[in-house]
């Protein structure tokens, strides 16, 4: 090739590759504390931007993979999402970020609630089923190990899934085990049940293939 020209490519090259780089005014901002990171996106350009946000977490408490939607007025920066990670869990995340001029409103909440929960037959045909309770630390341990391992599961929150409650209290009787003094996380492999989960790391390997 004619080292002139040679040379004229790569010019064109590394301005193409600058100049994208200078158009990239909406971009995600990083926060690290002590405890948490926040995370933030930084609207540079001179007009409004509306943004979606989806984290994908990995040894963070589950509330970090809530999709978010937001409006970043001109040159400013919004909090987007606050991320807390697990005690004794390796943490990190990747994210998807879409920008649109105007925002699009979604009906999150709604789209959630209308979501018809699956009936009790197929949680019974499930292989792992984990069940949980709000605020259990060591309920989001357990699964952020799952998902860490990539092991298929199904998650039953007790406190909302009042149906598959009553599952729950079935396979408790069929174990003869006390209802009054139920511990958290329980799990179900192939409709039978396991007593509280004491040592996380030893139920997961044992679920690995």
């Amino acid at each position: 090739m004619n080292p002139l020209l040679k040379q004229i490519i790569w010019l064109f090259f590394f301005s193409t590759i600058s100049s994208y780089a200078q158009t990239k005014t909406v971009y995600l901002v990083e926060e690290k504390l002590k405890k948490r990171t926040i995370i933030y996106v930084q609207n540079d350009s001179p007009q409004d931007r509306s943004v979606f946000l989806k984290i994908n977490p990995t040894g963070y408490r589950r509330s970090a993979q809530r999709p978010i939607i937001k409006n970043i007025p001109a040159n400013s920066k919004a909090q987007m999402q606050v991320l807390i990670p697990l005690a004794d869990v390796e943490s990190s995340y990747t994210y998807s970020l879409v920008i649109n001029d105007e925002l699009e409103s979604i009906d999150i909440e709604r789209s959630k609630t209308s979501k018809k929960e699956a009936p009790l037959s197929s949680i019974m045909k499930a292989e792992v089923i984990i069940f949980t309770r709000k605020n259990c630390e060591k309920c989001e341990r357990l699964t952020a190990k799952l998902d860490k391992n990539h092991i298929k599961y199904r998650e039953v929150n007790i406190d909302t899934k009042t149906r598959y409650r009553e599952y729950l209290w079935e396979l408790l009787d069929n174990s003869k085990y006390n209802k009054n003094s139920v511990g958290v996380p329980l799990s179900a492999i192939n409709g039978e049940l396991n007593y509280p989960i004491d040592d996380i790391d030893k139920f997961v390997k044992e679920l690995l293939p």
